[in-house]
């Protein structure tokens, strides 16, 4: 079965966190500028009021300000910008964690195990109309099997729009685009396509001279554009992706709805082994942890618990979550979701002196050390064969 992607895209975000803290801003012609005296800074953003009298991003605001008499210039406030997405992506992660940011706006969500009798259109109008009632932030969703073509679908009705594309209607919604419009395709490439006669989306995918587009092109930037023109990208949306500033988790789906409580605190304790292996090798502590709890109604439930210091101790993170789950669990209910994150990171500077696992040491630095060992041992005899029990 062929996954269900949504690509969520805030509308102007910048102007709309703005106005969403001044709401007497809406409805008017705003634009996100530094507001110099000689006014030579450019535009970050503007309302959608400003682009329908043709405001655009990175115009200069001294062109913008001779065009459009009243526009009203507000400056740019990027702390207020990163509390807004960190406010949505708390509620996405409330739906799936399989949530990949794709900038400080912009997310993709596999929704596949949602919901249940492929109510996908109305899960996106929830999504909609709960981002736009909690945060004052409109968004457009666009809806597909891969990435590719929901955001595609997102890009095609703002603000506001939900758009599915489908694989079988490549050739009424995809290719009667211009390709400027391609996710993917930049100026100089549509520019170069265009000399040879390529203006839309369906002249790439129908164009009889395939050799002269990767002559052009090159070899890796001709098979994804090719490819894309036919739909086709990843439907893999990685949390992880940008770890390295953001994130790590890891979950797991039951196939069946698990009751027992031993066999959920095992699970939750061999994914922190997980993520806690996964943060030393990249050399992060981290100081928020949070569990994400799916059940068999498809409810779903998240808390979230942050520390003083950054904690690198998988024990320590283990019972943080623990704790996490006393706060979530219900008895009553079959589980089918279970997934931790930690986030907040702190790159690790000490470096702790190697020592044998008899050598007397604090709790932390015993369970860090046992860490050691066993990714040692697993580099030997094979991926996670070795792992850590469950002290009862």
């Amino acid at each position: 079965m062929s996954k269900v992607i949504f690509h969520v895209d805030m509308n102007s975000f910048f102007a709309s966190c703005e106005i969403a803290e001044n709401p007497s801003l809406k409805g008017k012609k705003v634009v996100i500028a530094h507001d110099s005296l000689d006014k030579k800074g450019i535009i970050v953003a503007a309302s959608y009021e400003a682009k329908r009298e043709g405001i655009y991003t990175t115009q200069p605001l001294y062109d913008a300000i001779k065009k459009v008499k009243d526009l009203i210039i507000v400056e740019p406030r990027h702390q207020l910008y990163e509390e807004y997405s960190h406010r949505f992506f708390e509620y996405f992660y409330k739906l799936t964690p399989l949530c990949e940011p794709g900038s400080i706006d912009e997310a993709y969500l596999d929704v596949t195990d949602c919901v249940s009798d492929n109510k996908y259109l109305e899960l996106a109008e929830k999504i909609q109309k709960d981002i736009l009632e909690l945060y004052n932030l409109p968004c457009s969703i666009g809806i597909g099997p891969n990435k590719f073509l929901a955001k595609m679908g997102s890009d095609m009705k703002k603000p506001l729009g939900i758009t599915v594309v489908r694989k079988k209607d490549l050739k009424t919604q995809l290719w009667p685009l211009p390709l400027s419009d391609m996710f993917g395709a930049g100026k100089k490439t549509c520019l170069a396509l265009s000399n040879i006669g390529i203006k839309t989306i369906g002249d790439l995918a129908t164009y009889p001279n395939r050799k002269l587009i990767f002559d052009l092109l090159g070899q890796a930037q001709a098979d994804y554009l090719l490819s894309s023109a036919y739909g086709n990208g990843s439907d893999v949306v990685d949390p992880n992706r940008y770890n390295d500033v953001s994130s790590i988790s890891n979950a797991h789906t039951y196939d069946y709805d698990e009751y027992n409580q031993e066999n959920i605190k095992l699970l939750i304790h061999y994914l922190t082994n997980n993520v806690q292996s996964r943060m030393e090798e990249a050399g992060y502590s981290a100081q928020n942890f949070r569990l994400l709890i799916k059940f068999n109604n498809f409810k779903a439930v998240s808390k979230s618990v942050s520390t003083t210091t950054p904690i690198i101790s998988s024990m320590e993170m283990y019972y943080l979550y623990l704790g996490l789950y006393d706060e979530l669990s219900d008895p009553d209910l079959g589980v089918r979701l279970v997934s931790v994150t930690a986030s907040r990171f702190t790159k690790n500077n000490e470096n702790y002196k190697q020592l044998t696992i008899f050598d007397s040491l604090d709790k932390e630095k015993q369970d860090l050390e046992v860490n050691k060992v066993l990714k040692n041992i697993n580099k030997i005899v094979g991926k996670d064969l070795l792992i850590k029990g469950v002290k009862k």
